[in-house]
């Protein structure tokens, strides 16, 4: 697969309706964590409940719950979005929206703790996520394509999937947007009962974020005839999955992580020499910190490990099928202010279901002086 030129970002999150303003408050150290509707967590030292806390963005999403709560995040990203690129004329465009796997309540469905509704979920998001954004931001005509996918590594199929649209001729331009919520009541809720939750019971735990991000692909050729500014351009996305998850009481080893990783690597034309930053996935959980520690052990002739390391969630919480394209944003926003330091990023995401994904995103060949100061 070749690779593909970014000509666009969006993105909202708990620090900033906007990828700007978001990726600059998290290069400044900033953090916004409140206190969430539920659950409630019980502190040894003071014998008192008290809320769980996350970095929720209640200006876009309060009161909204499920296929709202999402439409409002995708939204929001999408409107941001449109600062940085043409979309108002979507007829030769695909449209990819990355939504939740839902695997966390799946897993209560399972035990019976909570009604079976996974599958209706995924069934509504799938048939009216897009249309309720669409309708939404008013657009007139529609993208010539409309896909929903799920979870962490939804962004890897989405990638590759737009490789396929962009050089058959079938579309002009690819938008993927990766959305998740996990501060809504239910979700957060969800990850107390199973034991997920920081707290102060729990120091070793996720704080659940929520976010939207957004970008638009095109073939690096048609980018350049056109005159659009290329942000970044992207290569190997690959994918891996361990046949268990994170609640299988299995250690994780970072079999597939290392894997998809190595595929990644090993695709590049350089073999990865120039990756100066990796931008990972890591969320305050121990199970995923051991599953990256494995990782970089069996690809130690790599010295990944020796790189610098950036992390969404320190910033914007765990924000599940939205990391990797935060992690995208993060990138080129450290691209054009200078501070990425580097030509090569590597990102990986990983999902709670055993999913695991990594792409490369590669700095453009020339950025103005002008370019360099938005």
């Amino acid at each position: 697969m070749e690779m593909l030129a970014v000509t666009g970002v969006g993105m909202v999150s708990a620090l900033g309706e906007g990828v700007v303003g978001s990726c600059a408050a998290s290069r400044a150290g900033i953090v916004r964590i409140l206190p969430l509707d539920e659950p409630r967590l019980f502190d040894p030292d003071t014998g008192e409940g008290e809320l769980a806390r996350g970095h929720s963005l209640p200006q876009v999403t309060g009161g909204f719950t499920g296929l709202g709560r999402l439409a409002a995040l995708a939204v929001a990203g999408f409107r941001d979005l449109g600062r940085s690129a043409q979309v108002s004329d979507l007829s030769r465009c695909a449209l990819y929206l990355v939504a939740p796997n839902d695997f966390h309540r799946r897993l209560l469905e399972e035990l019976g703790l909570l009604p079976e509704e996974h599958e209706t979920r995924r069934e509504v998001y799938a048939k009216r996520l897009v249309p309720t954004v669409l309708q939404l931001l008013k657009v007139g005509v529609p993208p010539k394509l409309q896909t929903v996918l799920f979870g962490e590594t939804g962004i890897i199929d989405a990638i590759r999937d737009a490789a396929e649209r962009l050089r058959s001729g079938l579309v002009d331009r690819c938008i993927i947007g990766g959305l998740d919520s996990l501060v809504e009541p239910q979700v957060a809720w969800t990850l107390e009962r199973l034991g997920l939750l920081k707290g102060p019971e729990r120091p070793a735990g996720v704080l659940p974020g929520e976010a939207a991000a957004f970008a638009v692909l095109e073939l690096p050729t048609a980018a350049s005839r056109r005159g659009a500014r290329i942000e970044a351009l992207i290569e190997a996305p690959r994918a891996a999955a361990e046949p268990f998850h994170r609640l299988s009481r299995q250690p994780a080893m970072g079999v597939a992580l290392s894997q998809c990783i190595s595929d990644t690597v090993e695709a590049l034309p350089d073999g990865g020499r120039e990756i100066g930053l990796v931008i990972g996935a890591l969320n305050g959980d121990v199970y995923r910190a051991h599953d990256w520690g494995t990782a970089l052990v069996r690809l130690r002739e790599r010295n990944l490990g020796e790189l610098r390391q950036w992390y969404p969630a320190q910033s914007f919480g765990e924000i599940g099928a939205a990391t990797a394209l935060v992690g995208l944003c993060m990138a080129i926003r450290g691209f054009a202010r200078g501070y990425a330091k580097t030509r090569g990023v590597l990102v990986w995401s990983a999902g709670d279901d055993g999913s695991r994904g990594a792409f490369y995103v590669r700095a453009p060949d020339k950025q103005s002086s002008e370019e360099r100061r938005m």
